[in-house]
């Protein structure tokens, strides 16, 4: 096999995994080797596997997986883009998008593999030298624990599946360099144990002292560490060791949730004066813009249209709008910017009628609307209100048959939904569709905590977290005392998690993760489509994606495809 080091860009790809059929070649010009390795090659070696990170095809497909797949988000129509696929559960052999991800995390990994061994043995008697080798060793170690992580969540089931995780494949674990060593797939346990050995030592071996470098929420950090331990630990059911290292990352004081309109804009800020942001993946303005085709091709494209860049296709789902509007003061409502019809200066009233949007005409009569288009198709020609919780909620009956709806002025049209661009993914730096994806941020750890402390007991716990994300987004606190019983309290929590993570690639596991059923029962092309998709088991084949089966072809042994 062919081991290249590009140093010269740092852009490091060790011969991918799966690849067959090359020559070892030891000394390209413009390249280090294994050979002559010193301390400013393994930085440099491990600022290149970060820069993969950046390739648009490997994050934005884990945000696709993440979020396409649950219930945040509506497609308005159909595309030519194999996103398609991710968003309807039509799974693909040839996949162009998830045939990424698992050849650019085995290419990471292989490089992570050397350097590790590497920096095993790698030897100084400089202090300063010492504590850099060790945080890279870390650092190198958290890389690998990430993308195993993210790539056995995509091709393996849940590690709290019904079938457990001894039972259920996961991916192959290769934790040497040897060119020549195929490991078959393991199973999902045994990747899972893989990653928290991993992520625990790096933990430890990021340890902060006066030698330690100096890292910003770019780069992996102890603190990163974790977080992600904390979210590791969640996906397993393991709640205390949950909330002890959420609890690590909250009072560390290294971070702070933003307020205000500084949350409002939270994808605007420049990544390093975040103080919410425990890592991110950096994207820098203009060179990244240019770089990695940030227009059209960035996570935010299919949300929005920035400045003329972007489509603007996926828009919040109806199940997502009717969690949010619940109350109208609620900061979040500004990830969200509804499309006026400048050429429409109607007042509508709006609501799903099965698989459609259904938009009618009213016009304002005092603190009432009353219905001009086609008043005769409801029970009353005025749209009745309700007052719940001192917020006024609006509803249509149809032969005593009740529809929720919301009045607006009346927006434009995507294909067949009302457009409402999503703004969480673009702007940064007042750049389209420029973005730094968020991969941990502090409120996660008081929800993560949250759903720890529901199921140890800790109700009252839970609720104060919850009501931490609450109090900033500006909404009415949660009560114990409130709730009909304890599984309210849970759903309490992820229906928080589901509006304060909304649109960063959480959605899909929190939801089968919890083995609940995702609910697709509102418009969009999933619905339109020839196979419509409006519910899906945490038990369904589709929820884990295809092996590539390029790559079943060339691994020397069996390499068993997802049902």
């Amino acid at each position: 096999m062919k081991i290249r080091i590009f140093s010269a860009t740092l852009f490091v790809v060790l011969a991918g995994l799966f690849t067959t059929g090359c020559d070892l070649d030891r000394y390209p010009s413009d390249m280090s080797t294994v050979d002559h390795i010193d301390i400013g090659n393994l930085q440099s070696i491990t600022l290149g596997t970060y820069a993969k990170l950046k390739e648009e095809y490997h994050y934005k497909t884990l945000h696709q997986v993440g979020e396409y797949g649950g219930d945040n988000v509506a497609l308005s129509g159909p595309t030519s883009d194999a996103l398609q696929y991710i968003y309807r559960y039509e799974r693909q052999t040839d996949n162009y998008y998830t045939g990424r991800v698992w050849r650019f995390t085995y290419q990471m990994v292989a490089n992570v593999n050397k350097m590790i061994e590497e920096l095993e043995g790698f030897g100084t008697d400089d202090m300063k030298d010492a504590a850099l080798v060790q945080h890279l060793h870390g650092e190198n170690l958290l890389l690998r624990a990430y993308l195993y992580f993210n790539c056995c969540n995509i091709f393996g089931r849940q590690y709290m599946d019904a079938n457990g995780p001894e039972n259920n494949l996961g991916i192959p674990i290769k934790t040497v360099s040897d060119v020549d060593y195929y490991p078959p797939r393991a199973t999902v346990k045994e990747v899972y144990d893989q990653i928290l050995a991993d992520a625990t030592l790096g933990a430890a071996y990021l340890k902060r002292d006066d030698n330690s470098p100096e890292r910003d929420n770019t780069m992996i950090s102890q603190e990163v560490a974790w977080a992600f331990l904390s979210r590791i630990h969640l996906y397993m059911g393991n709640w205390k060791d949950a909330e002890a290292y959420a609890d690590s990352v909250i009072n560390s004081g290294s971070y702070e949730l933003l307020t205000g309109d500084s949350y409002k804009n939270y994808p605007q800020h420049v990544p390093e004066s975040n103080k919410e942001t425990i890592w991110c993946i950096r994207m820098v303005k203009d060179k990244d813009y240019k770089d990695y085709y940030m227009d059209y091709y960035s996570v935010g494209s299919m949300y929005s249209i920035r400045d003329g860049h972007g489509w603007g296709e996926m828009f919040p789902s109806q199940s997502y709008l009717d969690l949010i509007r619940e109350y109208p003061q609620d900061l979040r409502f500004g990830f969200i910017e509804e499309q006026y019809d400048a050429e429409d200066p109607r007042m509508w009233m709006v609501y799903v009628d099965g698989d459609n949007y259904v938009t009618k005409t009213v016009r304002q009569s005092g603190t009432d609307y009353i219905i001009v288009e086609d008043p005769g198709l409801y029970d009353n020609s005025t749209v009745q209100k309700e007052e719940v919780d001192g917020v006024t909620r609006y509803y249509v009956e149809i032969g005593n048959v009740r529809y929720d709806v919301w009045v607006e002025n009346a927006l434009s049209f995507t294909k067949a939904l009302p457009a409402r661009y999503i703004l969480k993914c673009s702007y940064q730096e007042h750049q389209g569709q420029l973005y730094s994806p968020v991969l941990f941020r502090l409120a996660e750890m008081y929800l993560n905590r949250a759903e720890a402390r529901y199921h140890q007991g800790d109700l009252q716990g839970a609720i104060e977290d919850v009501n931490v994300i609450r109090r900033r987004a500006g909404i009415p606190e949660r009560a114990v005392a409130d709730a009909i019983n304890n599984d309210r309290i849970l759903q309490w929590v992820l229906d928080e998690r589901r509006l304060e993570l909304a649109w960063e690639a959480h959605r899909k596991y929190d939801v089968f993760r919890n083995r609940q059923t995702l609910d697709r029962q509102y418009p969009g092309q999933h619905l339109s489509a020839s196979n419509p998709m409006t519910e899906l088991a945490p038990d369904d084949v589709r929820v884990i994606e295809y092996i590539p089966q390029a790559e079943i072809n060339v691994y020397p042994i069996e390499l068993v495809q997802n049902p």
